[in-house]
């Protein structure tokens, strides 16, 4: 029992460090976002944990077949999406807001589900969905006077990341954390190498912009250790509410860096997603 518990603590030690840590990442992006695409930005930070991950790599490739070619696609088509839409979203809104919309990716999981395995959403979970998507209304405010679009494109890399957790899930079983990390950033790298191009950027960075990419890559690739990790200690119940304190993080970041602080709406959208993220965990906790 006692081993129980400290595997518990390490567990949610190691779910605030990476709350932390990609707290950080979102911090550098933002601010190394003034000065190069956010394209450019995903290519480097991709090619960084890609260069990281090979060696681990080494003796450990095996032949696999289509059908897991195929989920690997998926899953890093979505982890793509996911970190393109939310840096996208940082540039326009706040970082809170936007740490804020990403950690909704629990409340899309059901819909991917539905979508991948046809599964039908059982009726219990439908209530802490709404208590949610209230939460999301909240922060995104869809009247015509108050609707930012950036606000969707935010809620729209919850929808990514969702894919990517739904898939990661589907290939644990099938392959290691490792090459599933290593697939992702070099499918990352190459969908973000076009997209360079496409819109007219460049890959060179100025000199003034090296140590934030720096500090995205190196915090990235922690966080991704540290989020693995923290799933071996502790189960999913416990880590994905833990990990909720990263909007905390974004948020005492917004203030010390660019004095904001979020309105009332943002705060009861903050309480409502925190508490539809709670009652999904216990729920889950309950069937296993």
């Amino acid at each position: 029992m006692l081993d129980d518990r400290a595997l518990l603590k390490k567990g949610i030690v190691m779910t605030i460090a990476y709350a932390f840590v990609m707290s950080v990442t979102a911090l550098a992006a933002k601010q190394a976002q003034t000065m190069i695409a956010v394209s450019t930005l995903v290519f480097w930070q991709s090619l960084f944990c890609v260069l990281i991950l090979l060696p681990q790599m080494r003796g450990r490739w095996q032949k696999r077949p289509l059908s897991v070619w195929k989920i690997h696609f998926l899953r890093s088509f979505g982890g793509f999406v996911g970190f393109l839409f939310y840096y996208w979203a940082l540039n326009h809104i706040p970082l809170i807001e936007a740490s804020l919309l990403r950690t909704c990716a629990p409340l899309c999981v059901p819909f991917v589900v539905l979508m991948l395995h046809r599964t039908k959403i059982p009726k219990a979970r439908w209530l802490p969905l709404v208590i949610g998507f209230i939460g999301v209304a909240f922060v995104i405010q869809p009247t015509p006077s108050h609707l930012n679009p950036w606000h969707l494109i935010g809620f729209a890399s919850a929808i990514g990341l969702a894919l990517s957790m739904v898939t990661t899930r589907m290939l644990s079983h099938q392959v290691s954390g490792q090459e599933t990390l290593f697939v992702y950033f070099l499918v990352s790298t190459l969908l973000s190498l076009p997209l360079v191009f496409i819109q007219g950027d460049s890959l060179l960075l100025p000199v003034e912009v090296w140590p934030l990419v720096a500090v995205v890559s190196i915090t990235l690739y922690v966080g991704m250790y540290l989020y693995n990790r923290a799933y071996t200690y502790a189960p999913a119940s416990i880590v994905s509410p833990v990990s909720y304190i990263g909007v905390v993080f974004s948020g005492f970041w917004g203030l010390i860096v660019w004095k904001h602080v979020p309105d009332s709406f943002a705060i009861l959208g903050m309480l409502f997603i925190f508490l539809s993220i709670l009652i999904s965990t216990r729920m889950a906790k309950k069937l296993g």
